[in-house]
């Protein structure tokens, strides 16, 4: 009897699989990024040193007999974080071994490559395929048949002799390594393999794996990721929903604080997928922001169209005026949350964009409330009191929760952030929804025609300012034209500024129905975007060298 009916014989024997602990290695720089980086070496970030040190202060197992690592650099660097952190004696010395089988795959063409573009070029069917099933094809990676062979050569030659002698094992390794394996001693069919959402750093006992697989819906996550992939589609088709409902006279008055429940809700998720490195551990820090990008748009923008409404005023009477205050509104707003996620969706570096977000904010605040003097409003201080806590209250409440979670909870958190990413779409959705019931149809002409010559307007100052050639030059671009829109609409609820409010609410449908005009302006930006300066931003120092990986590359 070969060995893989022995593992399929005995994948219920307790006593047997009890003694095998799995470990995916801590988020990688790769990870952070949302890229493939396969069979090349990719390091930990501060969050995945800080998740395998979770792991191992949180270890509650035996005594372990033998640990076997993956050569790569981020299993390396766990399995040493790990055992460094595990009770003293719990590992026998000298008993690590390193072994190439244990490799992640070679992705070929997805190396480096971001996954929800793939996603997005494949469809979501086909790229999991491309994935899980043999007899699909990974445009010039590893196969799966070759895959297979060796993963299972090593619980062959390696695993299950040992647990059968009854020692305690300890891999450290990589997702698709460890589903692969997961499968394999659970006689899963190959056809029907999916992602089963590992998280980073979590230890796998050999006892749960049936009930882990079992938790993971293949249907539920392929739901929330289609949610995230067509985030834009999403958001697009709340706001016709939005519109059909008050056009069906079911037109309701929202309160503010519902609104800001749901922002707080989608911000918190959308920031706790992010790892705030620090800035000045990156080579190329002076780099990560454009100084003359936020000059541009955040100060000059605002100041010049507020120059420009001045000279025009009173030559068209006073009615004006109101419009105009509610255009510099909107273009003073700092740029929206769901800037990361478009980053992140398009290939961005995602950092900048969180530090652009922080740095307009707080410019946001400071400029508003001088405009808001200069046009002589007189609740001047109520609307910047009002500002300056809704700007706090929307950026800084979620980044601290964020910040707390992922700093005391690391692998729970990076767990929670990747299953609820579709959660935090459908928080802003409704959010869409609930705002159009506060709007008049009849102000369509001329605030909605205003809104989307403001959202075509913002695109093209994007692609015009952004560092072309820049490996930010997407997150330039997303920082540039997307405006916190969402706290425009909750500022005008709040004091009552209906023009405001209007063009705010009307500036929903251009922001998410232009989503194919960010498709075509934003693709001379990914393709000037160079493949150096995104290694050195990974770290990744031998891009050539995948490993010690014994199976053989094209």
């Amino acid at each position: 009897m070969d060995t893989l009916r022995l593992l399929q014989k005995d994948r219920r024997r307790k006593d047997i699989w009890r003694n095998l602990y799995m470990v995916r290695h801590g988020e990688s720089t790769a990870n952070e990024v949302n890229r493939f980086a396969g069979a090349i070496d990719a390091p930990l970030t501060d969050l995945g040193q800080a998740q395998a040190r979770r792991a191992g202060n949180d270890w509650r197992g035996e005594h372990i007999d033998q640990v076997y690592v993956s050569p790569l650099e981020r299993a390396r660097q766990t399995a040493q974080i790990i055992l460094e952190t595990m009770p003293a004696g719990t590992v026998a010395a000298n008993q690590t071994q390193f072994d190439p089988r244990l490799s992640e795959r070679y992705f070929g063409e997805f190396t480096l490559q971001n996954k929800t573009r793939l996603q997005r070029r494949f469809g979501l069917r086909n790229y999991e395929a491309s994935l899980y099933r043999g007899d699909a094809a990974l445009h010039g990676g590893e196969s799966f048949e070759e895959f297979r062979d060796r993963v299972l050569e090593f619980l062959k030659t390696e695993v299950y002799p040992a647990i059968s002698s009854g020692k305690r094992v300890l891999v450290v390794a990589h997702k698709y390594v460890i589903e692969l394996m997961s499968r394999l001693i659970l006689r899963l069919p190959e056809v029907e393999g999916y992602d089963l959402r590992l998280p980073n750093a979590r230890i796998l006992h050999g006892d749960e794996l049936g009930r882990y697989v079992e938790g993971e819906s293949p249907e539920r996550n392929f739901a929330n990721d289609w949610v995230v992939v067509h985030h834009s589609l999403v958001l697009a088709g709340a706001a016709c929903l939005g519109l059909l409902i008050n056009a069906m006279g079911l037109r309701a008055t929202i309160p503010p604080g519902v609104l800001l429940s749901l922002l707080l809700v989608a911000t918190t998720i959308s920031l706790a997928r992010i790892s705030l490195r620090n800035p000045s551990a990156m080579a190329d820090r002076k780099k990560l922001l454009s100084p003359s990008q936020l000059l541009i748009r955040f100060l000059l923008l605002p100041w010049g169209v507020t120059a420009l409404g001045g000279w025009l005023w009173p030559a068209h009477g006073t009615d004006i005026s109101s419009t105009l205050i509610a255009v510099v509104l909107l273009l003073a707003a700092p740029t929206a949350v769901t800037a990361t996620i478009l980053s992140r969706s398009a290939g961005g570096m995602i950092l900048p964009s969180v530090y652009i977000i922080l740095l307009s904010t707080a410019m946001s605040a400071v400029n508003t409330t001088a405009l808001l003097a200069w046009f002589g409003m007189s609740d001047l201080a109520f609307q910047a009191l009002v500002f300056v806590g809704l700007s706090v209250s929307t950026l800084v409440l979620p980044m601290a929760v964020a910040y707390y979670m992922r700093s005391y909870h690391p692998i729970v958190t990076a767990k929670f952030a990747e299953d609820y990413a579709a959660v935090a779409v459908l928080a802003l959705a409704f959010f869409v929804v609930l705002a159009f019931q506060n709007v008049h149809l009849d102000t369509f002409y001329p605030m909605g025609i205003l809104a989307i010559g403001i959202g075509v307007a913002l695109r093209l100052l994007a692609v015009r300012t952004a560092r072309h050639r820049s490996l930010y030059g997407l997150d330039d671009y997303f920082s540039t034209s997307y405006p916190n829109i969402f706290l425009v609409i909750l500022l005008a609820n709040l004091v009552g500024n209906a023009a405001a409010l209007d063009l705010a609410t009307w500036f929903l449908v251009p922001m998410f129905m232009l989503a194919p005009m960010d498709d075509r302006l934003i693709l001379r930006l990914q393709k000037a975007q160079p493949e150096f300066h995104l290694l050195k931003y990974l770290r990744i120092h031998h891009p050539g060298e995948e490993g010690s990986s014994s199976h053989k590359h094209p």
